[in-house]
């Protein structure tokens, strides 16, 4: 290095005196020298601290976020990744998080965040669907944009009045049998007024009239 400083600076690293080299840097105004040193040696909380004081860019910003969030989640420190990963605005590994703390309320509430089709709500509604929180799970597939996983999740936990619902609204095109499959299971329960109406809903007038009959 030609520059007398730098090699200072280097001289006081190599030694591991860190904040004496990072002062050295301050010392010249080459804050952009103290920041590379801080990533370098991976120590987020002081890159933070520097591009707090006018350092580095947004980016960044928010890939010490990240680092700090990961840091966390490595050592299973659930609350601080949360904070720093939405800080980052990473929502994947921020609904990891939620889920690890069992934090459901959050994790449900990430939904509004993110964009239309987002993959991470398609990672939410599988992760709802295995807690057995149908409607979370719902409103998670259906803003992703998969009307059919948003069904089939309702059929998986036995949600059959809100699956036809969905299948209603956006006119699904296996509805009939969808209501044949839900009007058996009422059938297996025994309801069979609610059973009629659902062969009728799906086109099955003989085994609506056969019920009728027996009911008769």
């Amino acid at each position: 290095m030609d520059e007398k400083v730098k090699q200072k600076a280097e001289i006081a690293c190599f030694f591991k005196r860190y904040d004496e080299a990072e002062q050295i840097f301050r010392d010249i105004d080459r804050k952009d020298l103290a920041l590379d040193l801080r990533m370098r040696l991976g120590d987020w909380a002081k890159v933070i601290h520097l591009i707090e004081q006018g350092a580095g860019s947004d980016a960044m910003l928010t890939r010490a976020y990240k680092n700090l969030g990961d840091f966390s989640a490595e050592r299973q420190k659930w609350s601080k990744a949360c904070k720093y990963y939405k800080l980052a605005s990473d929502f994947e590994s921020l609904a990891n998080a939620y889920y690890k703390l069992e934090d459901f309320a959050s994790l449900e509430s990430l939904i509004n965040f993110l964009p239309q089709a987002s993959p991470t709500l398609e990672i939410l509604g599988e992760k709802f669907q295995s807690m057995g929180l149908c409607q979370a799970a719902v409103n998670a597939f259906i803003k992703f944009g998969d009307i059919k996983r948003a069904i089939d999740c309702c059929v998986l936990l036995n949600q059959w009045h809100l699956a036809v619902e969905l299948a209603e609204q956006n006119n699904f095109v296996q509805i009939e049998q969808l209501l044949a499959r839900m009007a058996a299971h009422l059938m297996e329960r025994n309801q069979k007024i609610e059973a009629i109406e659902l062969y009728r809903k799906a086109n099955k007038n003989t085994e609506s009239a056969r019920l009728l009959a027996e009911i008769a």
